[in-house]
């Protein structure tokens, strides 16, 4: 009896094996590997200046005149110019820098919270990035890769209404950039950066979605020329 139950193990041990390798959703992707993230990291890794349009409605859809505010370099035709440092293998993740989120203001409903975020200086904001196969059903065969970045949250202390608040700029980055591995240099795409909600001592006081009327996204045009590699 007892060598029936160990022939019966071993068969389902067996089964089980043949159909791990057989599964269909297992895709040893190329973008998985850590030598091509290192290189193609690495490969990134600079600073890069853009154009960069920033669109941002209040609740009554009026739209910032952000060009008579930029106090930044500007192109010929008066467009901001903004940049940006990629950090290679050790540090993945874009920085935009002296970004002015105190334009956050515009959309800000609550009028002191408004007032004291109009005050705030530039900020550097980092947003990781990682790469993923743009192609999932032939992801070990295929070097058609995406740049894919993450959300990013700006933490900030401010005092207004008679208190020290704890503020938090919460931010998505839906930009995806699609790239040949066999096709270098790469260079970044579009990064699109978009103000999801604000968060003040830990409780949301303000979603913004489009639907109530208020919008605040960035947006760093790509084909960008690195200034330094």
């Amino acid at each position: 009896m007892k060598k029936i139950s160990m022939i019966i193990v071993a068969i389902s041990a067996m089964i089980s094996l043949s159909g791990c390798h057989e599964d269909p959703t297992y895709v040893d992707s190329y973008f998985q590997r850590q030598n091509v993230i290192e290189e193609l990291s690495n490969e990134l890794k600079g600073q890069y200046s853009s154009i960069f349009i920033p669109v941002i409605y209040n609740a009554s859809q009026e739209q910032m005149d952000y060009k008579s505010l930029w106090k930044g370099e500007v192109t010929e035709n008066g467009q901001p110019i903004i940049h940006y440092t990629f950090g290679g293998y050790e540090n993945r993740t874009v920085t935009l820098q002296q970004v002015p989120i105190s334009w956050i203001s515009f959309v800000i409903k609550d009028t002191k919270l408004a007032e004291a975020v109009k005050l705030l200086p530039d900020y550097d904001i980092s947003i990781p990035y990682s790469f993923a196969s743009s192609d999932e059903e032939t992801g070990e065969a295929s070097k058609m890769g995406k740049i894919i970045y993450s959300d990013s949250k700006v933490p900030v202390t401010l005092n207004y209404g008679g208190k020290q608040h704890l503020v938090l700029f919460n931010f998505k980055c839906p930009s995806q950039f699609v790239f040949d591995a066999d096709k270098r240099p790469i260079s970044p795409g579009r990064i699109q950066l978009e103000l999801e909600s604000i968060i003040v001592d830990n409780v949301i006081v303000q979603e913004i979605d489009g639907y109530s009327g208020e919008e605040f996204f960035l947006s760093i045009l790509g084909k960008t020329d690195p200034i330094s590699k």
